[in-house]
C-alpha cells in the first residue's frame, strides 16, 4: 500500500526542495496527492513545482499557499530587490514558467484531504509551517484526522534558530502543539547529508529529463547564493517515509517565541509548556545516499 502524502514546500530558495520533490516522485511506495507552496511568492513556487511535474510527465495538483508568516517579518536575501515579498521573484523560477497553471487555496486543500483521507495522509512539511498552522486553526476537526506530519525543521541538540522554524515560529508552535503526531528531522541529522561532489557529478551526467532540470535549477541556486555545496535536508525528510534511515526518539519541546525566536527548547522529560515531538537523533547517511542513487539515478 502506497503512503499518501501532501508535500508542503518553499521550493525555489534552497535547492534541496526541488531534489526532495523529484525524489518523492521517484518512490514507488509514495503517492503524492498534492503539493502546496508556502512563504513569500507562493505562486511562483507553485509554478516551479508544476515545471518539475510536467518534466516528469505527471499531473498532480499544485496549490499556492500562504505567503506571509503569522508574526515574523519576512527574511530577505542579500540579492533580493525591494519589492513586496508576495511578488519578489524566486531565484530558481524563470519567466517561461509564468503561464503554467496552478491553483490557490492550499489551506483549504490540506483540510479537505485530511477530512477525506484521515490517518492515511501524511503532510511532509519542508518549509515554514504557515499553511499547516492556518489549516489547524481554521479547520481543527478535519486536521485532527491527519495521520502525521513529518517536518524538516529545528535544531534539537544545539540551541539555534533553524531557518524553517525561524521564518514562522508561531506556526511551528501551533503544529507541534496540535496533537497531530509530529516527526521532526532537524539539523542534528540533516547536516550529515550534504550533496557531495561524486553524487552531484552523477546527477549532472544523468540523461533523465528531471535530473537535467535539477542541474539547471542547481546552477541558478549556485549563481544566486554563491554556496559551495548543498545539504540534502529535505530529501532526507522524504526518505524517512519509506525507510529507517533516521532514528526517532520522543522529546518534549517548546518553540522560543521571544528572545531567540525560532530556537527550540528540548527536554527528555515532560514539563509544563512543552509538547511531545518525535525527533530524529541519528542518521545512516550511507543508507540515505543509496536510496537516492537507486530511486533517482
Amino acid at each position: 500500500m502506497k503512503r499518501k502524502i501532501i508535500l508542503d514546500t518553499d521550493i525555489g530558495d534552497d535547492i534541496d526542495d526541488a531534489f526532495a520533490l523529484a525524489f518523492a516522485l521517484s518512490l514507488a511506495k509514495v503517492e503524492i496527492v498534492g503539493i502546496t507552496t508556502v512563504f513569500r511568492n507562493t505562486k511562483e513556487r507553485a509554478q516551479l513545482a508544476r515545471k518539475l511535474l510536467d518534466t516528469a510527465g505527471l499531473n498532480i495538483p499544485v496549490y499556492a499557499g500562504e505567503p506571509i508568516p503569522e508574526r515574523e517579518p519576512i527574511h530577505f536575501f542579500e540579492k533580493d530587490g525591494d519589492g513586496a515579498p508576495e511578488t519578489q521573484h524566486i531565484c530558481q523560477w524563470d519567466e517561461t514558467y509564468g503561464n503554467l497553471p496552478v491553483r490557490s487555496g492550499a489551506v483549504e486543500f490540506l483540510a479537505e484531504q485530511a477530512e477525506l483521507l484521515g490517518e492515511e495522509l501524511t503532510v511532509v512539511a519542508i518549509g515554514p509551517m504557515t499553511n499547516l498552522a492556518r489549516a489547524i486553526k481554521s479547520y481543527p476537526k478535519a486536521m485532527k484526522k491527519l495521520g502525521a506530519v513529518i517536518s524538516m525543521g529545528g535544531s534539537f541538540e544545539e540551541y539555534c534558530s533553524e531557518w524553517n522554524i525561524l521564518c514562522d515560529p508561531e506556526a511551528a508552535d501551533v503544529v507541534y502543539g496540535s496533537g497531530i503526531p509530529v516527526y521532526a528531522v532537524g539539523l542534528d541529522v540533516t547536516l550529515k547529508c550534504p550533496l557531495e561532489s561524486d553524487l552531484l557529478d552523477s546527477f549532472r551526467a544523468s540523461e533523465k529529463p528531471v535530473n537535467k532540470l535539477l542541474s539547471l535549477l542547481l546552477d541558478r541556486w549556485f549563481a544566486f547564493f554563491g554556496f559551495e555545496k548543498s545539504v540534502m535536508h529535505d530529501p532526507l525528510t522524504v526518505a524517512c517515509l519509506i525507510s529507517d534511515v533516521c532514528t526517532f526518539e520522543k522529546r518534549y519541546v517548546r518553540v522560543e517565541l521571544e528572545d531567540m525566536r525560532g530556537a527550540v527548547h528540548t527536554s527528555e522529560d515532560a514539563r509544563e509548556g512543552y509538547v511531545p515531538v518525535f525527533v530524529a537523533t541519528k542518521v545512516c547517511n550511507e543508507m540515505f545516499y543509496s536510496l537516492i542513487r537507486k530511486a533517482m539515478l
